[in-house]
């Protein structure tokens, strides 16, 4: 959502006052003496939109702006609303209209900034974060909102930076400290992002991604136990987290359980094709090409790996196979694949597969292996 909540925690009380006025709109109430006609269907805009109903209060809104053309709330709400069904185009031309009636508008240049930053469009983002730190220092959103866009854009270090501004200015700020801890962890600050994910989960024991997140760290450092008690817990706050079940199913292998490692790579797999039918399929009978993202790689190797190390050749090469299917440079899928060929025999292919990580990479010690290979198996 572009208003990080905001709106929703504004606005009318569910039940009887969002009856009662209700009744106000639609006329069946007498003796209350109306409003202006464009506040009363901006008023019934926002209550649609507290019920999720975002068609119909677009609808309102725009009838305010209809009858009131310099009415900036309903811009704005309009905006906000755009940005829950995930129009953000048509959210951004609606916050810049609102900075044209309201130059100095903070909501609208933070929530801009928010529906540029979901568009992938960080340095738009950026500016406008800027600009609405610059019109409230103040402003802790604001602040953890352009951590985020440095964290995608990879300046970790200032992402790092603001997210220690917004949680200065906020210290219950759970998502500050989860977000602060991401970056860290990309730079492979474990220790520190391990520490923000505790205060994190402190704060707010319900996000899930910072159980997962916290149960890479422990599958980094080798502690499998941690790791699979984090992903579990992930896992039962949200049961569609293919990665904590990736997590889980690579620390399962490194404990050589590897039936249950298999079991879990099995569900995050299926996790990925259903979250990209959803996506492409919506309420259509025929199936799409299934489009994995290069990382994705990652889950077919593993798991090709756990049946490598129960003997399943056939298997394991099926998911090796596939890995390099969705990401063809994969070198250590070649190499494993190759080394699965070597061991069920088939000479020719696993050279073939050797050779192909000479193609793929210059990293020294992957080629090294694989030279060594080629010259077990009589190839050089």
């Amino acid at each position: 959502m572009c208003q990080d909540g905001s709106l929703r925690r504004l606005g009318y009380l569910a039940g009887g006052v969002t009856t009662f006025l209700l009744s106000v709109f639609t006329g069946e109430t007498t003796g209350f003496q109306q409003q202006p006609e464009a506040t009363v269907f901006y008023n019934r805009g926002k209550t649609y939109y507290q019920k999720g109903d975002y068609e119909n209060a677009i609808a309102d809104f725009s009838l305010a702006i209809k009858i009131k053309p310099e009415y900036a709330h309903a811009y704005l709400s309009r905006g906000n609303a755009y940005c829950d069904q995930r129009d953000y185009d048509h959210a951004i031309d609606d916050y810049t209209q609102v900075l044209k009636l309201s130059p100095n508008d903070i909501t609208a240049y933070n929530n801009r900034g928010n529906a540029h930053l979901l568009k992938n469009d960080f340095e738009q983002a950026l500016a406008d974060f800027d600009r609405a730190i610059q019109l409230n220092p103040n402003l802790a959103k604001a602040y953890g909102n352009r951590g985020i866009a440095y964290t995608h854009r990879g300046d970790y270090d200032r992402a790092i930076v603001d997210f220690a501004q917004a949680i200065k200015l906020n210290p219950r700020d759970a998502e500050a400290y989860y977000k602060r801890g991401k970056a860290y962890f990309y730079q492979n600050r474990l220790d520190n992002a391990l520490a923000d994910y505790h205060q994190a989960l402190k704060l707010q024991p319900n996000i899930a991604e910072a159980y997962s997140n916290r149960g890479l760290i422990y599958l980094k450092k080798a502690v499998y136990d941690s790791a699979i008690a984090d992903f579990t817990r992930a896992l039962k706050r949200r049961p569609d987290l293919a990665e904590a079940y990736a997590g889980r199913g690579a620390a399962y292998a490194e404990k050589e359980r590897f039936d249950r490692a298999i079991a879990d790579y099995d569900r995050a797999i299926q996790l990925k094709r259903e979250k990209i039918i959803a996506y492409q399929n919506r309420g259509g009978d025929f199936l799409p090409t299934i489009k994995l993202k290069p990382e994705d790689a990652e889950i077919y190797y593993n798991r090709g790996r756990a049946y490598h190390a129960l003997g399943k050749f056939n298997r394991a090469i099926a998911d090796y196979t596939q890995a390099i299917n969705i990401k063809p440079s994969y070198a250590f899928a070649y190499f494993i694949r190759g080394s699965a060929y070597r061991d069920k025999g088939d000479k020719a292919k696993a050279i073939f597969d050797f050779m192909k990580v000479l193609e793929v990479t210059n990293e020294p010690i992957v080629r090294k292996r694989a030279q060594e290979e080629l010259q077990d198996l009589g190839a050089n």
